[in-house]
């Protein structure tokens, strides 16, 4: 047998055994990931099955948590039951745009609303409305005066569509794509909570819109999973293929030392 291949085989099998690991390494990542996402999970059920508490105890909350990391308070506030005072700004509603409801096209209505404790202004969810006949003509949404106590969920905004362009715009008249919240800001003129607020589908108010609110549920859990699965089940086809191939090489080697 040649030195070339004395050598060549204790390669490949180290090479074999480098892909086995990071395989392995991958699936294991997933799980990981998993694991975070599941982490992430479990405190939004729980935050959403606490008692509704005043919106203006978390402002000052965020006064003197100003140090931290935006994401993180979006994170430690979404799905928290809240409790609401204020008024509406009612020239500033809008419509988000592509939003589907049992299978029907039409828009999310938003409201701003001024806190009446603390002058901060969020960004009310209160419904979906169909669109109508015709897209030029928005539909007629009345929006209540005076003092408004309201009950609901803090979530994210809605983000840009799939391969949103920024050369798009966000926004024409009060329609919206998507919700940009410092655009909406520099237009509402005020200090603008980062989540929306999506009232309870069995809000007494606007009877006229429709609610119902997603479940609390992340698909990633599961995909991470299933891409564990498919690298711990690849690293093991891989592994068998190699056990194989060993076990056949002797006899190919007697077949060539007889010839």
């Amino acid at each position: 047998m040649s030195n070339k291949k004395v050598w060549l085989l204790p390669l490949l099998l180290f090479i074999a055994v480098l892909i086995i690991l990071a395989m392995l390494r991958l699936a294991v990542w997933q799980l990981d990931r998993a694991d975070q996402k599941q982490s992430i999970l479990d405190r939004h059920i729980t935050l959403s099955q606490q008692a509704p508490i005043d919106l203006a105890e978390l402002d000052k909350d965020l006064d003197r948590n100003l140090d931290k990391e935006l994401g993180e308070l979006k994170q430690s506030q979404q799905f928290l039951p809240v409790v609401a005072r204020g008024r509406y700004l009612q020239s500033k509603t809008l419509y988000l745009d592509n939003q589907v409801f049992k299978q029907k096209v039409g828009y999310q209505v938003f409201t701003p609303m001024v806190l009446e404790q603390t002058g901060r202004i969020v960004l009310v969810a209160r419904g979906w409305v169909s669109a109508g006949a015709s897209r030029d003509i928005l539909p007629e949404i009345s929006t209540p005066k005076g003092l408004q106590i309201l009950e609901g969920r803090l979530n994210l905004p809605a983000a840009p569509p799939p391969l949103w362009n920024d050369s798009y715009s966000v926004s024409k008249g009060a329609v919206w794509q998507y919700l940009d919240m410092d655009e909406l800001a520099a237009q509402f003129e005020g200090d603008l909570h980062s989540l929306v607020l999506e009232l309870r589908p069995d809000f007494e108010g606007d009877t006229e819109l429709l609610r119902d609110w997603n479940q609390i549920n992340d698909h990633w859990v599961a995909k991470h999973k299933a891409y564990a699965f498919q690298w711990f089940s690849m690293a093991f086809v891989f592994f068998i293929a190699c056990v194989i191939l060993l076990l056949r090489r002797p006899k190919r080697i007697k077949q060539y030392e007889s010839n």
